[in-house]
């Protein structure tokens, strides 16, 4: 156990690392694509109730995914965090967050905790967009260590509705390998940009 909590952070400090590295404008490019590829999803088209996180800095940025939920008229949830639980509450309209706070780990989220407005209380999840530092192609995932999304996903295991799930992510972030243990969930698909798609639009800067 100790030895998998070394390997771990040693990957996170190596994701952190190669991310850091990234300029505002390889950030741009990356997430432009990727939002792209999930319109173009034949799980996103027929998926209606969504949850998806509200990105930092240094991630894919989900906003203009969120905005895309929304106009399609879909159910969009994010996740509210409270000490050691994490529920995925209605988010509505993009001002919403004004009336948002800062979790211990700089994400937007409600003010309130309301375990009530939990998805998996009013009908479950049919898609869930899940972050991370890196993944493998396989699907492994290097969370941040809370566990938050583990324990989410066994819940929605246990009651019978398990979401299927997407990590957005950057080509930097996908590793060759991720140490797992018995709780760590993997992730059903990966969507990140090739070498070529992204020299592509560096081409043709308009297509941003």
């Amino acid at each position: 156990m100790a030895a998998l909590k070394e390997a771990k952070c040693a990957l996170r400090e190596l994701i952190k690392q190669r991310l850091g590295q990234l300029t505002e404008q390889e950030r741009q490019i990356q997430s432009t694509i990727i939002h792209r590829k999930v319109l173009a999803s034949n799980i996103f088209k027929n998926s209606n109730r969504i949850s998806i996180f509200l990105s930092m800095k240094e991630e894919v940025n989900t906003y203009p995914v969120v905005q895309s939920i929304l106009d399609a008229g879909k159910q969009c949830f994010i996740p509210n965090c409270d000490g050691t639980d994490m529920i995925m509450v209605p988010f509505r309209s993009m001002d919403e967050e004004k009336t948002f706070t800062k979790s211990h780990f700089g994400v937007s989220q409600p003010a309130k905790f309301e375990p009530d407005e939990d998805a998996n209380r009013s009908g479950g999840l049919d898609l869930m967009f899940m972050p991370g530092l890196g993944f493998s192609k396989e699907g492994h995932r290097l969370g941040r260590g809370r566990g938050y999304y583990d324990k989410y996903l066994e819940i929605c295991s246990n009651t019978g509705k398990m979401p299927k799930t997407i990590a957005l992510i950057f080509k930097e972030q996908l590793l060759d390998h991720i140490p797992t243990g018995e709780h760590d969930m993997s992730v059903d698909y990966l969507l990140y940009p090739t070498d070529e798609e992204v020299e592509e639009i560096k081409k043709s800067p308009k297509s941003i």
